[in-house]
This record gives structure tokens, C-alpha cells and sequence, in this order.
């Protein structure tokens, strides 16, 4: 068996017997048998191989290497440990840091695929204090990379990887010392970092790799053998606990997304750093609720309260993992971390949790139309969806039966540019296609439900608008639905196919849309909410997929022969009842009279 405190090519056995003691330390068996009894600081511990017996005494090799380095009987240099504690064993301090700029040449990854960000790693150099014998290096990848990024990227890097940049790096002025008893420079370890909250083992994300004077002169070693030894490499709980002692320091364990450049530069191994702002990943959410607070300022009543809600929501969501004492504690050491190994080197104090006072769904509605900051408009989208658009899709209304077309496109009106996100997005998306003509024109039509913009091409017949969330219910207003033309968009993009939708004609001449996108099953889905549910918005995460077989079937073989007006009887003839044997989150709510917002604007759950 291979011990990972083994820093050579040779190895300790798995075990060793009073004979093997003496042969490796050089003693007498008679020496040997004596330190058995002695009561002193340098006896020979109890014998604890799996297989000793009275008769037979055994210890395992790590206990003997740590005890020939306790009393100061080292090990030959090509099989000890230089990282065992003892009394002539390395007293190790910071010699200096840095911050690596691992990237790839430019002109080796032009035009390819094999093109990925740099890879920013900070380097703590440790030697013993006349700067002789091996050196140990920290590295930190910094945020927002973590060190996973190091393993398994592909070539066409200055050095072969980002792995082998980083030791090429690190030896840069090493300088080999031929006639020293070992060719063992150091050992490079790669300090956990994480981009993102996770859960599980701290310890096992930890990778130590030897380099010797063949990694420094120019030969190297290949770029698999690097990797192999780097994941097979998962020290042991002695070998950190050797390493803190070595140090003289516990090792720093960085919460996720937080071992920025300064923090990380800044950190002192005897210093417990207290900040009062923050945590990095949270700046984003921070940003955001700013926003809302500039936002909100001149506004008046319940909607300046609806739009700080907002930003109330995104912070309590952002921070409920970052909140000490909190189940997960993003900001502690994992449960399964030894605390007497790691440290967490930064604090954060984040103030109390906000007090919810708003209408959360009255500020995102006007944020979505009405925000005077586009990037507060496109990060609560990103964040919570628009309550009353599904989507935007693209159609070419020439191929619209007659009769919708002209029902459709006789009541689109030009708009005035305008600061709306809605608007926005149909513009953008109209701008996407490569047949559209230059001049995009914002335009309205007479939108039942959901929003109004669109955006149309002169001289083209494309239109994008918005899909909304909501197929009003028959009413004096709106009338019955009569029938229904269900066709594919039109794509922007050479993979995929684009999301199919469908135009729904009443008997008083409204065009009305399912409420969704998608395949066939989505718009089945559509159809079942609009027959089960009407007029009750569906979900922002959306509807879930029809099972029902024979539905799917006919609209996708309505989507697939192309734009046709078909009876809207006979898509709800397929619906059939309402399932009795599953919960359903709109049924509960319809009965409950206060729960949703009204259904004329669009908006829901």
C-alpha cells in the first residue's frame, strides 16, 4: 500500500517488524528492542498493524515514520516525509505570494472550440527558514473559478493544461539542486475552492502533487501523468494533520465564491478577518436591491411598497444560506471538516432579514413594463420570469390562414420607442431573424390578456409578440372560443426547431393565444388549462406536460402540416375531465378567492 505522506518514488511498507526497524533506521535489533521498554520521549510506540501479535510485533509504516521523525532519526531522504513534524524537521514560514494568470495563447485556439477563460490561482510559497529543502505551495484558485477548473480541460495550452501552467509557473525560478540527497522540490496543493454552494466532504476535494527536479529542467512529465497523480493523490486526515503542524497554520477553507484576489492577498494565517459587508456572491443580489430602492424612490403608496418587495424577496432568497447558524451555512466549515485542520479566514455580517410589506406581484408586473433600469428589469426577469409573458415568438404572418391574418394584422398599431422590457424583447427577438428587414418597428395590438407590444418588419410579414400566461374566459368582452390555427415559429438559430404556439378566434372576432409554448405536449397542456382553468394565469415555471396521448397526437399533427383554422371543439373534445386523483394547484387556488391577481391583467402565480 502506498502512504500519501510518502513525498518520494519509494514507498513505506504497509508494515514493518523489529528487524525491518532496525535495517531502516540503521539500530540494532538489540537498540530496537530496548526503545520497546524505555519509559522515555523516544520509546517506540505500541505495535499497531492489523496483523501484529504478541509473538510477532508489527507497526505500520506511518507510525514508524512518524516516530523516526519525533526523535530525530529521519528516514532516508528517497522515502521520508519531509512534511513529519519532529525536532529536526522543517520549521516552515511564508516566503512570499502570488497571483497566477493562467490562459491560453491566443493564436493556438482561434477559430476553435477549444477556446475557455483564464484561470486566475494565487500562490503561497512555504520553505524552511534558510530557504533550503523542499518548499510546500498553496494555491487558491481565485473566484469566481474554483479548483476543479484545473482538472480535465482540453489542450492547446502554453504548457499542455492548465495544470501543467501552473507547476511550469510555479518552478519558473527553481532552481534544481543536483547534489542534494533527493530530487523532491516540493509539494504543490491545491487548496478546495467552489464557484457555487455544495454539500458533502471538504477533505476529499483537497489535491497534493509532488513535483521534482524533472518537472523544473525542461523535460516535465506528461500532461496524463500529471492529472493521474493529482486525483489519486487524496491525502489522508494525518497527512493534513502534517501539513497544519508543518505549517504552523490551519488551512484556509473559503466559503463558496469568496476567494477573491484582495481577500485571499489579504489574509493573514493568525488573523481571523472580521467584514462587515457581503459575502462576494451576494453582490449581484446586493445590486438588485439597490435598483429597487432607486427604482421605488419615485413612486408613491402600495406600488413604491410592491416594488421594494422586490428587491426584499431577492435579498431574503440570496442570503438564506449565508445567515449564521442557518441550515446550510454556507459562510461555516462543513460538518465534516476537522476544525483543528481548517480555518474559515473571513466573516461576514450580513444586516437582519427584510420585513415583507408589499405586493410582490404588483412590483414585478411594473417592473416588467415600466422599470427606469433596464438591467433591474432583466435581472428580475432572470430571477422571477414575467408573470404575463410565457415568451416571445416569431411568425410570418403570410402564412396565417386569410381570415386570422386579417383579423390579426389589420389591428397592429405602430408604438412609440419606449423604455419597457416587453417591448424590448419583441423588438429583439424580431431583430434575430435573418430575414428581417432593417427599421424594426415597435408596435400594440389588442392583446385579451397578456402584454400588448409586438414588433414587426417592413415589407416582410414577420411579427414577434408575446405569448402571455392567461386565455381569458368566455365573457361578453372576449366571447366564446370558436377556433384555432396552431403552427410552428419561425426559427432564428440552424439547430432546433422553434417553440410551436397557437392564435384561438372567438365568436366575436377576438384573437386570443394559448397559454404557452413549446412542442406538442406544451401546447396540449395549454389546451387542458385553458378548457380545466379558464382564465386562471398559469404558473411562471409553467404548466406541466400533458399526459394525455391522443391530445398530443392531433396537435402535433395540426403543428406539423402547417398553419390550418381548425374547430376549437374538436382539440377540447380530446381534453376530457379533470383528473380526480391528482392535486391540482389551480383548482385550490380558484376556489380561494383572494389568492390570485386579476386575470385581466395578465398577471399570476
Amino acid at each position: 500500500m502506498t502512504f500519501p505522506w510518502t513525498r518520494s518514488h519509494h514507498t513505506l511498507a504497509d508494515s514493518y517488524s523489529g528487524a525491518a526497524i532496525a535495517r531502516l533506521t540503521g539500530l540494532t535489533p538489540g537498540r530496537v528492542s530496548q526503545l520497546r521498554t524505555e519509559g522515555t520521549s523516544e520509546a517506540l510506540p505500541e505495535p499497531d498493524a492489523a496483523d501484529s501479535t504478541a509473538a510477532r510485533p508489527l507497526w505500520r509504516g506511518g507510525t514508524v515514520a512518524r516516530w523516526c521523525a519525533r526523535t530525530g532519526r529521519r528516514l532516508p531522504p528517497r522515502t521520508a516525509s519531509w512534511l513529519l513534524p519532529g525536532p529536526d524537521g522543517p520549521n516552515l514560514h511564508r516566503e512570499g505570494q502570488q497571483t497566477l494568470h493562467l490562459c491560453q495563447p491566443e493564436e493556438a485556439t482561434r477559430g476553435t472550440e477549444l477556446r475557455h477563460p483564464p484561470v486566475d490561482v494565487h500562490v503561497t510559497r512555504y520553505t524552511a527558514p534558510d530557504g533550503r529543502g523542499p518548499s510546500v505551495w498553496l494555491a487558491t484558485v481565485l473566484a469566481p473559478g474554483e479548483m476543479s477548473r484545473l482538472l480535465g480541460w482540453p489542450h492547446a495550452w502554453p504548457h499542455g493544461s492548465p495544470l501543467q501552467h501552473l507547476v511550469h509557473e510555479v518552478l519558473a525560478d527553481i532552481e534544481p539542486d543536483h547534489f542534494a540527497a533527493t530530487d523532491l522540490l516540493g509539494t504543490l496543493v491545491l487548496l478546495p475552492t467552489r464557484a457555487e454552494p455544495q454539500y458533502g466532504s471538504l477533505s476529499g476535494d483537497v489535491r497534493m502533487l509532488d513535483l521534482y527536479d524533472v518537472d523544473a529542467d525542461g523535460r516535465g512529465r506528461t500532461e496524463d501523468s500529471l492529472h493521474r497523480l493529482l486525483r489519486q493523490m487524496r491525502p489522508a486526515d494525518d497527512e493534513l494533520g502534517d501539513l497544519v503542524r508543518a505549517l504552523g497554520h490551519r488551512l484556509p477553507w473559503w466559503p463558496p465564491g469568496c476567494a477573491t484576489p484582495a481577500l485571499v492577498a489579504s489574509w493573514a494565517p493568525d488573523v481571523q478577518r472580521i467584514s462587515d459587508h457581503v459575502p462576494p456572491p451576494l453582490a449581484e443580489a446586493q445590486a438588485f436591491v439597490r435598483r429597487c430602492e432607486s427604482a421605488a424612490a419615485g413612486l408613491e403608496g402600495t406600488l413604491r411598497a410592491s416594488v421594494l418587495e422586490l428587491g426584499n424577496t431577492r435579498w431574503d432568497s440570496a442570503t438564506s444560506g449565508w445567515r449564521r447558524g442557518g441550515v446550510p451555512d454556507h459562510g461555516a466549515l462543513p460538518k465534516d471538516s476537522d476544525a483543528t485542520v481548517w480555518q474559515v479566514p473571513v466573516e461576514f455580517v450580513l444586516p437582519p432579514a427584510p420585513r415583507m410589506t408589499g405586493d410582490f406581484w404588483e412590483g414585478l408586473e411594473w417592473v416588467m413594463d415600466h422599470a427606469p433600469s433596464q438591467r433591474l428589469a432583466r435581472e428580475a426577469l432572470r430571477f422571477f420570469g414575467d408573470p404575463g409573458s410565457a415568451g416571445t415568438v416569431l411568425c410570418d404572418t403570410g402564412q396565417l390562414p386569410l381570415p386570422l391574418r386579417t383579423l390579426f394584422t389589420d389591428r397592429v398599431t405602430p408604438a412609440e420607442n419606449t423604455g419597457s422590457l416587453r417591448a424590448h424583447r419583441a423588438l429583439e427577438a424580431l431583430d434575430s431573424h435573418p430575414n428581417a428587414a432593417a427599421g424594426s418597428v415597435l408596435g400594440t395590438w389588442p392583446a385579451p390578456a397578456g402584454p400588448a407590444w409586438c414588433a414587426t418588419s417592413p415589407g416582410t410579414g414577420l411579427i414577434a409578440l408575446h405569448v402571455p400566461r392567461t386565455m381569458p374566459a368566455p365573457g361578453p368582452s372576449t366571447g366564446a372560443p370558436l377556433e384555432v390555427v396552431l403552427l410552428r415559429g419561425e426559427s432564428v438559430t440552424t439547430y432546433g426547431q422553434p417553440p410551436a404556439f397557437g392564435f384561438v378566434v372567438t365568436d366575436r372576432d377576438q384573437v386570443l393565444l394559448l397559454p404557452a409554448r413549446g412542442g406538442p405536449v406544451e401546447l396540449a397542456a395549454a389546451v387542458e388549462h385553458a378548457v380545466w382553468h379558464p382564465g386562471v394565469p398559469a404558473l411562471v415555471v409553467g404548466l406541466e406536460p400533458s399526459l394525455n396521448e391522443s391530445l398530443v397526437a392531433a396537435v402535433d399533427a395540426l403543428v406539423e402540416t402547417g398553419p390550418r383554422t381548425t374547430p376549437w371543439t374538436q382539440l377540447t373534445a380530446l381534453v376530457g375531465p379533470h383528473p380526480d386523483d391528482v392535486h391540482c394547484f389551480y383548482c385550490g387556488q380558484r376556489e380561494a378567492d383572494d389568492t390570485l391577481p386579476d386575470t385581466e391583467s395578465g398577471t399570476g402565480g
